[in-house]
């Protein structure tokens, strides 16, 4: 998956009773307070052992950002968001948050590599397998594999629960299957091929959502709703990323029933807000930052919210 957000022609909302209520500039008063604590427990996570060699531990700390362009942190922010939606606090659920980014950024690696998209650069930096061979990129990978299974399963009360989340998430059943289906071209099919090959988006964005909604002891209910909402606007945004990569391509497609990626991805970004809305145990506030948030995501923010992630 990239890390660029599409640039929008326009804020258009996706739809529903939410639309133009969400006070201005919410997400960057959310992201100024929750990032700086975020980031210090990113780069904590990540600090090396006693032994290892020093250009391994700077690939390591360049493919989390912490050295270098940090990326989009949108679903870590999500963890967190919904973690104060559903009557928690940041604190408890910044660990699963840090996971979150983690089993990311072991996607980005792993997706990079020779074998997959065999990309050059990463947030402006050599790609992993280029510092540090093609070897040394997938132990980068299974570290933060590791350690983001680590966090998730010290989660007090839900870290049984959140570790099962995890494995599912990562694995065939979702953004390995995914990618799986993607590299054979088997999706073109159609039918499951296709529905496996989204969750190799959709699966960590619905992470994300029930790792916060878990660390805030939300009710099943909750839970529920707030995976779906996941599932919708990872897909809106892999859809709003396509079109990025279209139009630098000098391409344009269209999808199913001749609808643009673009079209397409506001329709699910509309479907995704209308699962938030009805989502039981979410205070008003929270659900006013989750819209702004999965906007800011697909490419369709809020006025008074930067069209581009810092």
């Amino acid at each position: 998956m990239n890390e660029r957000m599409p640039s929008p022609s326009r804020p258009k909302p996706g739809g529903g009773p939410l639309r133009g209520s969400v006070p201005e500039g919410p997400l960057t008063r959310f992201t100024g307070e929750v990032l700086p604590p975020f980031e210090a427990a990113l780069a904590a996570s990540v600090t090396a052992p006693p032994g290892l060699t020093p250009v391994v531990e700077m690939a390591l700390r360049r493919a989390v950002g912490v050295e270098g362009a940090p990326g989009s942190r949108w679903r870590p922010l999500l963890t967190l968001a919904a973690a104060r939606a559903a009557g928690g606090t940041v604190e408890a659920a910044i660990p699963a948050a840090v996971a979150v980014e983690l089993t990311h950024t072991a996607s980005l690696v792993l997706d990079d590599l020779p074998c997959m998209d065999d990309a050059a650069d990463r947030r402006g930096v050599p790609s992993t397998h280029l510092q540090v061979g093609t070897g040394g990129a997938i132990l980068v990978a299974l570290a933060l594999l590791g350690r983001a299974a680590e966090l998730l399963g010290r989660v007090p009360g839900e870290g049984g629960a959140l570790a099962s989340s995890w494995g599912e998430a990562f694995g065939l059943a979702g953004m390995s299957g995914g990618q799986a289906v993607d590299l054979t071209g088997a999706f073109m099919q159609g039918g499951a091929p296709r529905r496996l090959h989204r969750k190799k988006t959709t699966s960590l964005s619905s992470l994300a959502l029930e790792a916060g909604a878990r660390c805030a002891g939300a009710e099943a209910g909750t839970r529920d709703a707030l995976v779906r909402f996941g599932r919708d606007l990872g897909w809106a945004y892999q859809l709003a990323d396509d079109v990025q990569d279209w139009k630098e391509d000098g391409r344009l497609g269209k999808g199913a029933g001749g609808r643009s990626p673009r079209a397409q991805s506001e329709r699910l970004l509309g479907w995704a807000i209308r699962h938030l809305e009805t989502a039981p145990g979410l205070d008003a506030e929270g659900r006013l930052l989750l819209e702004a948030l999965a906007r800011k995501a697909a490419g369709f923010p809020l006025a008074g919210e930067a069209r581009q992630w810092a």
